[in-house]
């Protein structure tokens, strides 16, 4: 399933198609039992990703845990991943944190689409 959100990801971003395997290989090393969404957010998640230029914007939601960044690489380009527990995330989207809430919007949703949703939901009835 990561494999194919991934592929179609990738096909709005041509120049990362050279580095599809070892992207892919760095968000199966995050995703576990605990990890509840996985969001592809920003250039990449829009079909406007410049070589050189953009980084690529991981979310990850976990079922709890502190907030976290890694900041690493695939092949020459940046890979940012943000690391939220289910209950900051809920947090960030009540107090309209806007990383997040367009993230959930506008990402692509590599893992776990209704925890995003259900998200969605809690910040327009909030």
């Amino acid at each position: 399933m990561l494999r194919e959100r991934l592929s179609r990801a990738i096909e709005k971003n041509p120049p990362l198609k050279k580095l599809e395997e070892e992207l892919l290989s760095l968000i199966q090393s995050i995703d576990g039992d605990a990890v509840l969404t996985i969001i592809l957010t920003g250039s990449v998640a829009e079909g406007r990703y410049v070589h050189g230029l953009s980084d690529i914007d991981i979310i990850v939601i976990k079922k709890e845990g502190r907030p976290s960044h890694i900041l690493t690489a695939v092949g020459d380009i940046d890979v940012e991943i943000t690391f939220l527990g289910l209950e900051e995330a809920m947090e960030a989207v009540k107090t309209g944190n806007t990383f997040i809430i367009q993230a959930l919007e506008k990402g692509i949703y590599l893992k776990g689409g209704e925890t995003g949703r259900a998200l969605l939901d809690y910040y327009r009835g909030s």
